[in-house]
């Protein structure tokens, strides 16, 4: 992949080389919500946010796929459906 473009749009990854790329349930005042997380060039960012903690699974396993797959050249973050 040549590039992660965040949930919110504000940072885009360019050519990022992935280490880790995990789920981590944060407790809000709205409910719980699962942050799919990644170490990008050893710095941990922040990819989304979602309600669902099977669909941020599912966009960690795309992220993986894409990541050896290397096809897409911007891999958006796909918005949260509450």
């Amino acid at each position: 992949m040549y590039s992660i473009k965040t949930q919110n749009k504000d940072s885009i990854y360019c050519r990022p080389e992935l280490k880790k790329i995990y789920i981590q349930e944060i407790n809000w005042g709205d409910g719980q919500k699962f942050q799919v997380r990644a170490s990008i060039d050893n710095i941990d960012c922040l990819l989304g946010t979602y309600s669902d903690k099977e669909m941020a699974r599912k966009i960690m396993m795309d992220l993986i796929h894409e990541s050896f797959r290397n096809r897409l050249e911007v891999l958006c973050m796909p918005e949260d459906k509450q």
